[in-house]
């Protein structure tokens, strides 16, 4: 019943986030990605408000309680491992090779623990792109968006090794990766090693089968001794249905088999360990609907527009500056598929790699349009209202009199101060001839100058990012 009951919820969970990354429900189940560990801690680390500490809490609290049945539940990429399994062990029915079974593997905490202290590190020098590679919902996002939305070589490329990888890892060693490089994994499993309720063996009624252990895809149950780690079970209640004599339950922990599971003093001090590498962290710190004109007057193809080098970088209202927003966001391109201006996409450089940019090519960025703050799980870019984003500055226009058609007198274009929403934007004489001018103070970056400019490849007028963003 159990396990049945677990399999539904994680079903439900694991549709509606795929969904999401899709970038369908954001209104209705969009809460979901915000219930996720790293991405819930990040926002804690960049400005604790009492919601996202209180999810914080409650994801520890429930795991101190239930065990580790958020990595079971919760977490995509847990699920998609099991979807893995699943599908070897159903396969396996006629394909004998796929018939294999678990044994039991002690704890690798000399890879287990390095790992999480990489990404705790990563986070406090704002080397995002260990945590955009290592956090468990961003690798999946990648993997979901790549199929549905496309993107760059890069983003294809990441998202191709991660599924080889996590679908291998998955079919020959079941959650090795959850426990052994994972690190949400391992912070949790530092707390479940103490979880009131678990799974636990009725000694009187067990005939030591070792058939728990070789259906345990965490190796976490020893055959023969009925030690358990609770560190790395994830509570996914496969060993009670598969024990024939009723001698596994779920419920709680009595002292023998606490003491059975391992050693009281190294879980301890793997706890403190973990505890306190994670206080230094936080301390220490739709698919997109692209409005592109492919000709002009109904006749004549034009040329795409160019995407440009900006410095400093345009990063969407609602996230301060390009420094805070890249130190929080792990790449998890839910804020991409969320777009429907098809603004924001995967960066290709390596300081960003993966990472959302903003460019104007394919459409501006709406003033009444709040999508990507909405969504976004890790605080990289905080909610915001649609009258506090017209007030929010993000960047300035500048003209290039160079390319302007107007200022090189070709023809009275004006179609940047014409669609201006804040009028910014004004066309002056100077010099005897008639050109944009823009008013640094009233412009607030959202690029539909530049995305309506005529000038090809490149917009005659261009908006550059601001270092902080200024609260008109």
């Amino acid at each position: 019943m159990l396990r049945k009951l677990r399999i539904v919820l994680a079903a439900l969970c694991f549709i509606g986030i795929t969904l999401l990354l899709a970038g369908i429900g954001h209104d209705w189940w969009g809460w979901m990605a915000k219930i996720q560990a790293l991405p819930t801690t990040l926002r804690v680390i960049g400005g604790a408000t009492i919601g996202n500490v209180a999810v914080l809490l409650g994801i520890l609290l429930f795991t101190f309680i239930f065990g580790r049945i958020y990595c079971s539940v919760i977490c995509p990429l847990g699920v998609f491992q099991d979807l893995v399994l699943w599908l070897r062990r159903t396969l396996g029915k006629w394909i004998k090779p796929l018939r294999k079974r678990f044994t039991f593997n002690k704890e690798r905490r000399w890879v287990r623990y390095p790992v999480t202290a990489l990404v705790i590190v990563a986070i406090i020098v704002n080397l995002q792109i260990v945590v955009a590679f290592l956090e468990p919902y961003s690798a999946y996002g990648r993997m979901v968006r790549s199929i549905t939305g496309g993107g760059p070589a890069s983003l294809l490329i990441t998202a191709a090794v991660t599924f080889v990888v996590i679908c291998v890892c998955a079919a020959l060693w079941g959650r090795a990766w959850c426990n052994t490089i994972c690190p949400v994994g391992t912070v949790l499993g530092c707390v479940s090693r103490y979880s009131l309720l678990g799974i636990k063996v009725d000694r009187e009624k067990c005939v030591k089968c070792g058939v728990c252990s070789r259906q345990c895809k965490a190796s976490c149950i020893e055959e023969g001794t009925l030690k358990i780690d609770r560190s790395r079970c994830v509570d996914c209640f496969d060993c009670i249905d598969s024990c024939k004599k009723n001698a596994l339950s779920f419920g709680k922990i009595v002292k023998e088999n606490d003491a059975a599971a391992e050693p009281a003093p190294a879980g301890r001090r793997a706890f403190i360990n973990a505890s306190a590498l994670l206080l230094a962290g936080a301390a220490g710190t739709s698919l997109a609907r692209a409005q592109v004109k492919k000709v002009d007057g109904g006749l004549a193809e034009v040329l795409p527009k160019q995407s440009i080098d900006r410095d400093p970088r345009l990063v969407p209202p609602g996230s301060g500056s390009p420094k805070a927003f890249y130190s929080s966001c792990t790449a998890c391109q839910l804020c991409i598929s969320a777009c429907p201006n098809g603004v924001l996409r995967p960066s290709t450089d390596l300081e960003h790699l993966l990472q959302p940019q903003m460019g104007y090519e394919n459409g501006f960025c709406r003033p009444e349009c709040t999508a990507c703050s909405d969504v976004c799980p890790a605080g990289a870019i905080r909610p915001i209202t649609k009258e506090a984003k017209t007030m929010v500055r993000i960047g300035t226009a500048v003209v290039n009199p160079e390319l302007c058609l107007a200022a090189q007198e070709q023809e009275g274009c004006g179609a940047c101060a014409r669609h201006c929403p804040t009028g910014a934007v004004s066309m002056v004489e100077v010099d005897g001839v008639r050109r944009p001018v823009v008013a640094e103070e009233q412009c607030i970056g959202c690029g539909k100058c530049e995305y309506l400019c005529p000038s090809r490849p490149v917009s005659a007028i261009t908006v550059k990012g601001l270092h902080t963003h200024i609260q008109k």
